[in-house]
C-alpha cells in the first residue's frame, strides 16, 4: 500500500515557479526542494529531471477564454467591455510574459513548445473578435472592424504589459482607460454620441 501524497504536484510546480522566477533556470533542485518543503527525492519522483519541472512550471498555460474575456455575449456596453477587456488582458500578458521570456531562454527550447504557447494566443484572438461581432450585430461598434479591434486589443495589452508600470497602478490604469478609449473612438458606429466623447 503506497503513502498518500502529501504535497500535490500542482504544489510543487508552484514553488518552482517562484524560483524559477526568481534565479532563472540556475535554480537548483535543492532551493526548489526547499521551497515546496519536500525532499529532492520525492522532486524527482514527481519530476524526472530538472528540465521536466523547469516547462511544467514555466511553460504558460492555456488561457481560460471565459475567465479572460468573459461570456460570448458580454453584459456591458462596447467602450465598457472593450476597457474591462483590456485591463485583464494586460494583467494575463503581465504573468505571461516573464514565464516565456525564460522559456525562450532556456538550453532545452525547442520551436515545437512555442507552437503549443500560441495555439493558446490564437484561441484569445478568435474568442475577442467573436465577443467583437457580437457588438457589431448589436451596432454598437462599426461594421467590419470586430477582427481589426481584437488585434488591436491584445496589441495594446502586450505593450502595456511590457511597459514598465506595476499593473494595478493608478497610473496603468488610467493609461489602459485612455487607450481603450482611443481605440472605442475608431469603431464606434458613426452616430453615437459617445464616440467624441474624450
Amino acid at each position: 500500500m503506497t503513502r498518500p501524497k502529501t504535497i500535490s504536484d500542482e504544489a510543487i510546480v508552484d514553488a518552482a515557479r517562484r524560483v524559477f522566477r526568481s534565479k532563472g533556470h540556475a535554480a537548483t533542485t535543492r532551493e526548489i526542494s526547499a521551497e515546496a518543503g519536500i525532499s529532492e527525492g520525492i522532486l524527482y519522483q514527481r519530476f524526472g529531471n530538472k528540465d521536466e519541472l523547469f516547462f511544467a512550471a514555466m511553460l504558460p498555460s492555456s488561457p481560460d477564454i471565459e475567465e479572460l474575456l468573459g461570456p460570448e455575449h458580454p453584459d456591458v456596453d462596447a467602450p465598457s467591455y472593450m476597457t474591462r477587456v483590456l485591463c485583464k488582458l494586460e494583467a494575463y500578458f503581465g504573468d505571461v510574459i516573464p514565464l516565456a521570456l525564460h522559456v525562450l531562454t532556456h538550453p532545452s527550447f525547442d520551436h515545437a513548445t512555442l507552437g503549443r504557447a500560441m495555439a493558446g494566443a490564437a484561441r484569445v484572438h478568435e474568442g475577442l473578435a467573436r465577443r467583437l461581432e457580437w457588438f457589431e450585430g448589436k451596432k454598437q461598434i462599426r461594421k467590419s472592424t470586430s477582427a481589426i479591434a481584437a488585434k488591436m486589443l491584445v496589441s495594446l495589452a502586450h505593450d502595456a504589459a511590457l511597459s514598465g508600470a506595476p499593473h494595478g497602478s493608478e497610473l496603468k490604469s488610467k493609461e489602459l482607460e485612455a487607450m481603450a478609449r482611443l481605440l472605442w473612438n475608431g469603431v464606434a458606429p458613426a452616430t453615437n454620441p459617445a464616440r467624441n466623447e474624450r
